[in-house]
C-alpha cells in the first residue's frame, strides 16, 4: 500500500514538472523576443564609453530585468556610429564616389566619418531582420553633424544661418528619417534623443583651452600664453559667446525634433515617435565643476574609458579611407572625438530619461506591455 502510494506521488511530481515546462513558458518566454533597434549618430552610439555603459545597453538591461522581470527575451541590434549623418549631403557624397571609398562600408564605430548614414544604417538593418516587423522599439539620435558641431559653437558664423541649418536638418530631414524609420519597420515605435549644451557661462576658460589647443598639437610648455591670467579675460568673453551659441543649439534643435514628432505623429494617426530631452543641463556641461561630459584633462588627453582603443581604431580608418572630412586633422579629430559627449554618469542620467519616456509612451498602455510588468 505504502508502495503504491509512493509510486501515485512521484507520477504526480512528473506530471506536474511536465505541465510546468510545457504551459509556463508561454506566459514568459514563449513570447517573441522584444526587438530593440539603434541607429543614428556618436550621440546614441556612446562615444568613448564601454560597451557596458552606454545608454542603450543600459535600457535594454531594464527592459529586460525590470519590465520582463526577465520572463522575456529582449534583442539588441546596433547600426549607429560616430559621425553619421541623417544622409550624405551631395558634395560629400560626390567626393567618396570620386575617390572610391565604399559609401556602404562600416568601419570602426567611433571613428567619425559620415557613412553609412542612418538612413542607410535602417535598410541595412531591415536586410538583417527576417521580419521588419518584428522591431518594437527604435532608439535613435541625428542632426548634430548635418549642422555641423564647428558651426555650432563657431561664434563668427552667422547665427541666422546657424538657426536656418538647424530648421532643414532637425526638422525637415528628422521628419523624413521619422518616415523612412516607420515605413521601414511598421510596427515600431520610435525614441529621438535630443542634444546637450555643448558648454555654458560656468565652464572652465584654460579647460575648454586645452582641448582646442590639443587640436593643433600646441606645445604644453606653451600653452600659459593663452590661458594666463590676461588671456583668460579674453577667453571668457569667447566662452560666454560659445555658451550663447550652445543655448541657441539646444533651444532650436529641441522645438525642431519635437514638432517633425508632432507632425509625424499626427500623420500617423497615433503616437509612434516621441522625444527624450537631455537630462544635462548647463551646469553639468563641458568644464564645469560637475561635468556629465568627457573632457580634456590635466594629462592633456581625453579621460574617456576608450581613448587608447579609439588611436588604434582612428589609424586603422584613416589609413583606408581616402576621403576625410578634416582633411589632415581626420586623424586627431577622430582620437579626440570622445570629448563632450556623454561621460558615465551622464550616460545613466540619458538612459533614466529614456526609461521615463518610455514608462509613459511605449509600455504604459495595455495594447502595448501585454503581459509586462505593469507600473
Amino acid at each position: 500500500m505504502k508502495k503504491a502510494k509512493m509510486k501515485r506521488n512521484f507520477i504526480g511530481i512528473c506530471i506536474a514538472i511536465i505541465v510546468a515546462t510545457l504551459f509556463f513558458p508561454a506566459v514568459g518566454m514563449g513570447q517573441k523576443p522584444f526587438e530593440i533597434l539603434v541607429v543614428g549618430d556618436s550621440h546614441i552610439s556612446g562615444q568613448g564609453l564601454k560597451n557596458d555603459n552606454k545608454f542603450y545597453n543600459l535600457v535594454r538591461d531594464w527592459v529586460q530585468g525590470e519590465v520582463f522581470g526577465h520572463s522575456r527575451k529582449v534583442n539588441l541590434k546596433v547600426k549607429s556610429h560616430a559621425g553619421s549623418r541623417i544622409k550624405l549631403h551631395p558634395d560629400e557624397l560626390r567626393s567618396m564616389h570620386k575617390v572610391g571609398d565604399d559609401i556602404n562600408k562600416f568601419h570602426y564605430d567611433e571613428a567619425n566619418i559620415s557613412s553609412p548614414d542612418i538612413t542607410t544604417q535602417l535598410d541595412v538593418a531591415r536586410s538583417e531582420y527576417e521580419r521588419p516587423e518584428s522591431v518594437d522599439l527604435i532608439m535613435l539620435s541625428g542632426c548634430i553633424t548635418d549642422v555641423l558641431v564647428a558651426d555650432i559653437i563657431n561664434p563668427f558664423y552667422p547665427e541666422r544661418k546657424l538657426r536656418e541649418r538647424i530648421r532643414r536638418f532637425c526638422g525637415e530631414s528628422m521628419a523624413g528619417l521619422l518616415e523612412h524609420a516607420t515605413t521601414t519597420f511598421p510596427n515600431a515605435q520610435v525614441v529621438v534623443v535630443g542634444y546637450f549644451p555643448i558648454a555654458s557661462s560656468q565652464s572652465d576658460v584654460k579647460t575648454m583651452a586645452r582641448y582646442f589647443l590639443k587640436i593643433i598639437s600646441f606645445p604644453r610648455d606653451l600653452q600659459f600664453v593663452f590661458t594666463n591670467p590676461l588671456s583668460r579675460q579674453f577667453l571668457k568673453i569667447l566662452r560666454n559667446k560659445i555658451a550663447k551659441r550652445s543655448r541657441v543649439w539646444i533651444e532650436e534643435s529641441n522645438r525642431e525634433i519635437k514638432d517633425a514628432i508632432a507632425r509625424h505623429n499626427a500623420g500617423s494617426g497615433r503616437p509612434m515617435a516621441f522625444f527624450v530631452e537631455s537630462p544635462i543641463r548647463p551646469e553639468s556641461s563641458y568644464a564645469t565643476k560637475d561635468p556629465l561630459l568627457w573632457e580634456i584633462d590635466k594629462n592633456h588627453v581625453p579621460n574617456d574609458e576608450t581613448y587608447v582603443e579609439r588611436l588604434a581604431g582612428c589609424a586603422k580608418v584613416f589609413g583606408e579611407m581616402k576621403y576625410q572630412h578634416y582633411g589632415r586633422l581626420s586623424r586627431r579629430m577622430c582620437e579626440l572625438s570622445s570629448v563632450a559627449h556623454p561621460n558615465v554618469k551622464g550616460s545613466q542620467a540619458f538612459a533614466d530619461a529614456i526609461k521615463t519616456v518610455l514608462k509613459s509612451s511605449v509600455f504604459n498602455r495595455e495594447e502595448n506591455i501585454g503581459n509586462l510588468q505593469k507600473f
